[in-house]
């Protein structure tokens, strides 16, 4: 039997060798176990382990062991949840808990569509002036800065305590049982296409369909001018191969073809080619079927993962194979409502289209989120029929191509900083008491940096 640290190397190589373009020996398997499903496990209300995240430390451990996965199936706050306590002291519309405990994106309006020409002109003025106070109650930077500020720490500090609740546990079950260690630290990024941006925070879904008809040059300009503010947010501090800009991408399935090729892709593309020029690859949820599409992503930087959701597996693998990482397309109703063998002559049929010369890696169509997602049973018996059955047909070989391969050209402006003549004429006006280090601290990160972090709050 191999010890924890043996497994850990083994473990490590498989990513290494995927992510470097070299089918490893077998498909490395990625099972995800949410906190909320554990919390059900285990007769927690999923309103109250989000206030105390560590009570679920224990509980856990104990169902880690039921199903096999190379990497940690829990993963660091932030990650896959959203802490309540972070979007209520920033009193925020755009996230909000539900009744039964999740944390949700409602339909919103940040932005009217009489104020496109502001975002266009300066993006952060229009952001603070109109954005922030309407999406965040507690951030009405122009009209009451020290409120602002002092939400704004409170906020960060709940964050990062909510993300420590889960690391001991963390680290215990990799130390247990030998878990991929995970990508170099600051290798992953989150963001957003410029235009599903607009739509899903500043416009709502509604107000986008409706601006496509009647506002298309000016959704045009603003893709263009939030470009580098997408890019700065999404663009990892040390890129490496194991790492990814992770993106859900929502709008185009809803768009007319043509709306979407010239409005939301150019902008999506560019953004992309930045982030291969430096190293870092973007790993997208392709959210619903995209097949329509199948060109535009063939279009984009080489070795992008795509997770796709819906479409025809043997159509993807023909068109997008030799160029893409593809994951994705198992039907997460299937786990639930099939039987374990079922589950397992679905992935069987799904591994024999998809693995053959490599470049792809198992993954749902959907996120497992709650105990009505899954049947614990069949996903310890899939987890393991994957590890069993996941095989590459020439392991050691180079497949696909490389991330960059097209050695695109950096475009310089994109690492210059997010610059704000309003941001500092802002805070001159603002008095800052001396003696209050924290607000100190946050006053002295009005910058570039503070400019991503207002930002991120969106995503």
């Amino acid at each position: 039997m191999k010890t924890p640290e043996e497994l850990k190397q083994e473990r490590g190589k498989l990513f290494n060798d995927f992510y470097n373009n070299i089918n490893p020996e077998r498909m490395p398997v990625t099972m995800t176990i949410p906190l909320y499903l554990v919390a059900q496990l285990y007769g927690v209300d999923p309103r109250e382990f989000q206030y105390n995240y560590g009570m679920l430390s224990d509980q856990v451990l104990e169902v880690i062991d039921r199903i096999y996965s190379d990497t940690c199936p829990f993963n660091p706050i932030g990650v896959t949840s959203r802490p309540p306590m972070y979007y209520k002291l920033l009193g925020s519309q755009s996230f909000k808990m539900s009744e039964s405990g999740f944390v949700q994106h409602p339909e919103v309006v940040g932005m009217l569509d009489t104020e496109y020409d502001e975002l266009i002109a300066d993006p952060i003025k229009c952001i603070m002036d109109h954005i922030l106070p309407r999406q965040y109650a507690s951030l009405d930077l122009k009209n009451d800065p020290y409120k602002a500020l002092i939400a704004f720490n409170m906020a960060d500090m709940s964050s990062a305590q909510d993300g420590a609740a889960m690391i001991p546990a963390l680290g215990k079950a990799k130390a247990k049982n030998g878990y991929y260690a995970g990508a170099p630290a600051g290798s992953g990024g989150f963001t957003a296409a410029p235009l599903d941006f607009i739509a899903d925070q500043l416009r709502s879904f509604s107000g986008m369909s409706a601006d496509l008809r009647r506002k298309r040059d000016l959704i045009k300009e603003a893709c263009e001018r939030l470009l580098p503010f997408m890019y700065k947010t999404g663009m990892p501090a040390n890129p490496h191969p194991e790492g990814a800009v992770g993106m859900p991408l929502h709008m185009p399935p809803f768009m007319r073809t043509k709306d979407a090729e010239e409005l939301w892709f150019p902008t999506f593309k560019y953004m992309l080619e930045q982030f291969a020029a430096r190293g870092s690859r973007a790993s997208l949820f392709v959210e619903a079927d995209w097949t329509r599409f199948i060109d535009c992503l063939y279009d984009l930087p080489a070795s992008t993962v795509l997770k796709c959701e819906n479409g025809d597996p043997k159509e993807f693998k023909d068109r997008l194979g030799d160029k893409m990482i593809l994951s994705a397309m198992y039907p997460l109703s299937l786990v639930k409502m099939g039987t374990a063998q079922e589950c397992k002559d679905k992935a069987k049929e799904l591994l024999d289209i998809m693995m053959p010369g490599g470049g792809y890696i198992f993954n749902f169509d959907k996120v497992p989120l709650t105990l009505g997602d899954v049947d614990m049973n069949n996903y310890a018996e899939l987890s393991q029929f994957l590890y069993e059955y996941g095989r590459f047909d020439n392991p050691g070989k180079p497949f696909g191509k490389k991330l960059n391969s097209e050695n695109f050209t950096k475009d310089e402006s994109f690492d210059k900083p997010l610059e704000s003549e309003y941001l500092a004429n802002l805070m001159k006006d603002v008095v800052v008491p001396t003696d209050n280090p924290l607000v100190q601290k946050r006053y002295n990160t009005y910058s570039d940096n503070f400019s991503v972090k207002l930002l991120k709050m969106f995503l």
